[in-house]
């Protein structure tokens, strides 16, 4: 009798905690159910607060999915089996992507924002509520619908404008671009002045439109090997890799004659203050007549402003820290270096330094280098 008192207890014992773990599992579930509810309704509303929704609209690809492959025609140098809808995806979803409201398109309950790729306006959106509903009696999730959509890719999702030395080559996606591409031939950025007296190395710009995917570019110099560049706004510029030199001793083997820089720098920075022994035609020796700075210097000797330049004195010594290194040599008759020097004054009772830092740029013609231009180093 014991023993069968023991074993209905034993039974009642295992019912009981057989309906607690059933009972545990039942309310794991509903309480999953009820979290999985609250988490999913904390998503939608969030996605559709009006900022969030356009973002969601565009890296979706819900925003895509009606452009037609036919928004501009597709460049012959784009990659095979391009869709401008995915690529228009893809640009969306890249980290570039920027969002901004636009308050004149937006007006009683449509809103509009437009969509940059950087800095650069690529779409705009405006939509609008159709519907609202409430979940967990609280959270007021509202539907959207597009009542507006607008591309500006007048020259495609990519266009690149790549200035390269004429005989160089331009590879987009593993195809040459061919010359009809070419907008602008001209001198190399800083070589104009030069070359209106001696041939140097031209430069050529091509301009490529209507691609879908950002490209893949290679650029190779006339011995065919690739070279670096940089690339800002989808513009990139090649200079020819001329010779480079630092020092004025090295600088002398490609150098002609025994030709004073420094001396011509010093005469033109005493020019400029009326402090030049002979004025004008002690500079002549070192300009071709009628060239830019040929006319500079002769309109400064006859220019009113020249009255103008304050009362000073030279201190002794003149110049000091003097110095003419970076040298660029573009061929056997044409280079360029970087001159720096302090000329010292005393200013109405005041030292004052006069700095000349600057760029010169010589060719050698009619037997004797000429100054044809300069640029001011402000970095």
């Amino acid at each position: 009798m014991a023993k069968l008192k023991i074993v209905r207890k034993w039974q009642r014992s295992s019912l009981y905690k057989k309906s607690l773990i059933l009972f545990t599992i039942l309310l794991c579930i509903l309480s999953g159910i009820l979290l999985s509810y609250v988490y999913n309704s904390m998503v939608i509303y969030e996605r559709n607060l009006v900022d969030n929704y356009i973002k969601y609209l565009a890296t979706s690809g819900k925003l895509t999915e009606d452009v037609k492959d036919n928004l501009f025609e597709i460049s012959k140098y784009e990659k095979s089996n391009a869709k401008i809808s995915d690529g228009l995806k893809k640009l969306y979803q890249s980290d570039n992507l920027k969002i901004k409201k636009n308050s004149k398109l937006s007006k009683d309950e449509v809103f509009a924002y437009d969509l940059y790729n950087n800095d650069k306006l690529i779409s705009t959106v405006s939509i609008k509520s159709t519907n609202s509903y409430t979940r967990m009696a609280i959270l007021k999730i509202d539907e959207w619908k597009i009542v507006d959509y607008q591309n500006y890719f007048d020259k495609g999702i990519y266009a690149y404008e790549i200035k390269v030395p004429t005989n160089y080559k331009v590879y987009v996606n593993n195809q040459e671009l061919d010359n009809s591409l070419i907008v602008k031939e001209g001198d190399v950025e800083g070589l104009e002045r030069l070359t209106d007296y001696i041939e140097i190395e031209k430069s050529k710009t091509y301009e490529v439109n209507n691609l879908v995917y950002k490209p893949e570019i290679k650029i190779v110099d006339e011995n065919n090997k690739e070279v670096t560049y940089q690339e800002e706004d989808n513009k990139i510029i090649v200079t020819k890799k001329f010779k480079k030199i630092n020092t004025l001793d090295e600088a002398k083997k490609e150098i002609k004659d025994n030709f004073d820089i420094l001396k011509l720098a010093e005469n033109w920075s005493l020019y400029l203050t009326n402090d030049l022994s002979g004025g004008f035609y002690s500079l002549t020796p070192y300009l071709i007549k009628d060239s830019y700075y040929y006319n500079q210097a002769y309109n400064w000797s006859r220019n009113v402003d020249r009255t103008f330049v304050s009362n000073h004195r030279l201190k002794n010594p003149v110049f000091t820290n003097e110095e003419i290194k970076n040298f660029i040599i573009y061929n056997d008759n044409a280079f360029s270096c970087e001159v720096y020097l302090e000329k010292n004054m005393v200013v109405s009772g005041q030292d004052k330094q006069d700095i000349m830092h600057d760029r010169l740029y010589f060719i050698y013609y009619n037997d004797g280098y000429k100054l044809v231009n300069m640029e001011a180093i402000t970095k």
